[in-house]
């Protein structure tokens, strides 16, 4: 069985290393394939990654970029190089913490056909706050299924470097999809479409947050205000299929911006007025 790693990288030196080694300290005995997506990082993120080459059994698959493609176009390209009837992910500033977590995954999906992927619960390291917490669903459960309905009242996914998808569906994925902006939770609503979503209630991974991050550097307000515009694109995507899930995640995000007094003001002025026909239907 072949598993492809996606690394994807821009300008992380300052982190690379130990994301490398803990890629390499998986215990598999399946055949491994590192895609390296570097985004012509302006450091000397890539000859690092070239110096552990000869430390491990995985092989190394280079992708060649002549010009910065963006975070959304390079996972594009990254996808499209893949061959492995497994694909995970790493981004260069994350990490995984235990050494079965590689393999925890691919023997999840294995063992549930019903599912198009699978990501675990993460520690979160706010780095520039010096603080630590674990993005936590509060389930007792061991795994969790949940479907694209559910997903879109709020992302539960929370990063992609804790996300291992079937291989036949990232090689069939929907070019129209890197026509918008799109990460963990966009990702998983998509693959909703082809099988249910798998949370795993063991922490495995970090997710690095700092303040030179694309959305980290963003406060709130403009958080959620982001989270609107990109609602409205999803929604449209899907064909309007999740608008009544989708309307009820903006009023919160509205509740949270506006209060409750102009909730309903604000909510006429962004929401087209076809979303609003569709509504009034469900």
């Amino acid at each position: 069985m072949k598993v492809n790693i996606i690394l994807i990288t821009y300008n992380h030196s300052h982190y690379i290393r130990q994301t490398l080694e803990s890629i390499l300290m998986q215990q598999t005995e399946h055949d491994v394939e590192i895609v390296v997506a570097d985004d012509c990082s302006p450091d000397n993120t890539l000859e690092i990654i070239k110096e552990y080459e000869n430390k491990t059994s995985f092989s190394f698959k280079y992708l060649a970029n002549e010009k910065n493609l963006g975070y959304v176009k390079n996972y594009q390209q990254a996808f499209a190089a893949c061959s492995g009837d497994y694909v995970t992910i790493m981004e260069g500033d994350d990490y995984w913490t235990e050494s079965n977590h590689l393999e925890n995954h691919i023997i999840f999906l294995e063992s549930h056909p019903e599912c198009s992927m699978c990501f675990n619960r993460h520690v979160r390291l706010f780095e520039d706050q010096n603080r630590e917490e674990i993005f936590d669903w509060n389930t007792d459960k061991e795994f969790e299924l949940i479907t694209t309905s559910q997903l879109a009242t709020g992302n539960r996914i929370g990063n992609l470097s804790c996300c291992t998808f079937r291989g036949r569906l990232i090689k069939d994925i929907d070019p129209k999809l890197f026509d918008i902006e799109i990460a963990d939770w966009m990702l998983g609503m998509y693959m909703g479409q082809f099988g249910a979503l798998a949370y795993i209630k063991n922490v495995t991974s970090a997710y690095r947050i700092h303040d030179n991050g694309q959305w980290s550097k963003m406060n709130e307000e403009q958080q959620n205000l982001r989270i609107i515009e990109l609602v409205n694109q999803y929604d449209k995507y899907f064909d309007y299929k999740y608008t009544k899930p989708f309307t009820k995640y903006k009023q919160g995000l509205q509740t949270l911006l506006y209060g409750d007094k102009s909730l309903k003001g604000r909510m006429k002025k962004i929401t087209p007025d076809f979303v609003k026909k569709i509504y009034r239907k469900l």
